[in-house]
C-alpha cells in the first residue's frame, strides 16, 4: 500500500507534512526549556535508580518531554484531558447538545474549544511543574529530583522571573503541538493526535523494552522482547477482526407493482456491529494493577471485570436499534418471520446483545495477553502492572493510528485513479 501511495502525488504531499510534523515534535521534546541544564534529568534519574514508581507510565504518556523539561514537556497529554473534559461536560451544558447535532460548523466549534481547553490545562500544569522545579528542585510524578549541591537549572537562572518564564515556554510548547496535530489532520494522513502519540511511543517503548530485557539478562532477555512484540501483535489482530466483524441480519423488500410487472422480494441485509469499546477502556483499568499487593490479589479480577462490564453494557445500551427498525419499516424492508416497528427494533438489539457478549469475551482474552504475558517474568509487582499498561497503550495508538491512515490513504488513491481513468 506504501509503495502505491507513493506513485500519487496528493498522497506524497501529505505524508511529507505528516514527516514534518512529526520529527518537529519529537525535536520539540528533546529540546531543554532555557535555564535547564541540557542532561541534568538524565543524570539525575539515573542517579536515584531510574525516577519513580510511576516513571515510566509519565515518560510514556509524555514522550519523556516531562522527565527532561523538554518545550514540549506535556506531549499530548493536555489535549487528551481536554477531550475527557468537554466529553464530561457536554452532556451538562444544553449548547453542547446542540453544536453536537449541528453537524461540521458545530464540530468546528467543538474543536476550536477543545484546543483552548488543552492551552489553559497545559498553563495550569506548567506553572505547577515551574514551581517545583525552581522551588524544590523537582520534576512532579517522574521522580528526577536534584542532589542537594546542585540544581536542574543553571547557576544564573534564578530570580522572580524564572518559574513564569519556564511555565510560559511549557504553554507556548502546548500551543505549538496543538498546531501540529492539526496541521497533519488538515494536510497529513490519519488523525493528528494519535499520529504524534503514536510517534512518541515509538520513541520510548523500544528503549524500556530493552532495558527490561538487560535487567532480565540473558537468553530470559531476549525472550521477554519476542514475548512483547508477539503479545502486541496478537492484541492488535483480535481487537482488528473483532471491531471490523459484523453481524449480517437478512432483510427482504416487500412485492411491488411497477405498470404490469411485479417486482420482489429483494433480499439483502444490515450490517449490526457490536465491538466498538476498544483498547481505551483497558488502558483506564489496568492502573488498577497499581493498587499494593497488601490490599489483597482483587485488582486482577476488577481489572478483567470491568474490561468485560465496559466491553457488554456498551453493545447493549448502544441507540439507534428503534431508529434502524423505523428507516426499515420507511424504506419497505422487514427481516423475515419478524413483524415490523416495535418487534424489529427488540430482535435488533438482541442481536447486539448476543454481538456484544462475544465481543466482551474477545476483549477481556486480549486485557489477559499482556497479563500473562508479562506474569512469566519475575519482578516488582509495579513494573509488573506498568507492563501491562505500557503494552495496552502502545497498541491502542497503534489501532488507533494505522486503521483510519490506512483507509485514509486507500480512500485518496481510489480518488486519484478515478480522476486519471479516461471518460
Amino acid at each position: 500500500m506504501l509503495v502505491r501511495a507513493l506513485r500519487v502525488p496528493a498522497l506524497r504531499r501529505r505524508l511529507l507534512w505528516t514527516v514534518l510534523a512529526v520529527v518537529l515534535f519529537r525535536l520539540g521534546q528533546t529540546l531543554p526549556l532555557p535555564g535547564v541544564r541540557g542532561g541534568a534529568a538524565d543524570e539525575t534519574a539515573a542517579g536515584d535508580g531510574g525516577g519513580g514508581p510511576l516513571h515510566g507510565l509519565v515518560e510514556l504518556l509524555t514522550g519523556g518531554g516531562l522527565g527532561q523539561l523538554s518545550v514540549f514537556a506535556f506531549g499530548i497529554v493536555p489535549v487528551v484531558a481536554a477531550r475527557l473534559v468537554m466529553e464530561v461536560v457536554a452532556p451538562l451544558v444544553p449548547r453542547m447538545g446542540a453544536l453536537r447535532a449541528a453537524g461540521e460548523e458545530g464540530a468546528a466549534v467543538i474543536a476550536r474549544g477543545t484546543r483552548w481547553t488543552a492551552v489553559l490545562l497545559a498553563a495550569a500544569f506548567a506553572v505547577v511543574v515551574a514551581v517545583a522545579v525552581t522551588d524544590g528542585g523537582c520534576v512532579p510524578l517522574t521522580g528526577v529530583c536534584a542532589p542537594d549541591d546542585s540544581s536542574l537549572l543553571h547557576a544564573e537562572a534564578h530570580g522572580p522571573l524564572v518559574p513564569v518564564v519556564l511555565a510560559a515556554c511549557m504553554t507556548a510548547g502546548t500551543a505549538v503541538v496543538v498546531l501540529l496535530g492539526g496541521l497533519i489532520t488538515a494536510r497529513g494522513v490519519g488523525e493528528g493526535f494519535s499520529v504524534l502519540f503514536l510517534a512518541q511511543i515509538a520513541a520510548v517503548v523500544p528503549d524500556q523494552v530493552l532495558n527490561a530485557a538487560r535487567e532480565t539478562g540473558g537468553t530470559r532477555g531476549v525472550v521477554l522482547v519476542l514475548l512483547v512484540a508477539l503479545a502486541l501483535v496478537v492484541m492488535v489482530a483480535v481487537v482488528v477482526m473483532v471491531q471490523q466483524g459484523e453481524r449480517r441480519i437478512p432483510v427482504q423488500q416487500a412485492r411491488r407493482m411497477a405498470g404490469r410487472r411485479l417486482f420482489g422480494p429483494t433480499p439483502t441485509y444490515v450490517p449490526v456491529r457490536g465491538g466498538q469499546g476498544g483498547l481505551g477502556v483497558m488502558v483506564t483499568a489496568s492502573l488498577l494493577l497499581l493498587v499494593p499487593a497488601p490490599l489483597g490479589p482483587w485488582p486482577l479480577p476488577a481489572y478483567l471485570l470491568v474490561v468485560f462490564a465496559h466491553a457488554w453494557l456498551r453493545a447493549g445500551i448502544e441507540p439507534g436499534a428503534a431508529e434502524l427498525a423505523d428507516r426499515l419499516k420507511q424504506s419497505g424492508l422487514f427481516v423475515p418471520g419478524i413483524r415490523p416497528g416495535r418487534q424489529t427494533a427488540e430482535y435488533i438489539g438482541y442481536v447486539r446483545l448476543r454481538i456484544g457478549l462475544a465481543a466482551a469475551l474477545c476483549m477481556t482474552a486480549v486485557a489477559l495477553v499482556p497479563v500473562v504475558t508479562l506474569m512469566v517474568f519475575d519482578g516488582p509487582a509495579g513494573r509488573y502492572a506498568l507492563g501491562v499498561t505500557t503494552l495496552l497503550i502502545t497498541a491502542s495508538a497503534a489501532l488507533g493510528t494505522v486503521l483510519p491512515a490506512a483507509k485514509q490513504m486507500e480512500s485518496l488513491a481510489v480518488l486519484h485513479r478515478y480522476e486519471q481513468s479516461p471518460r
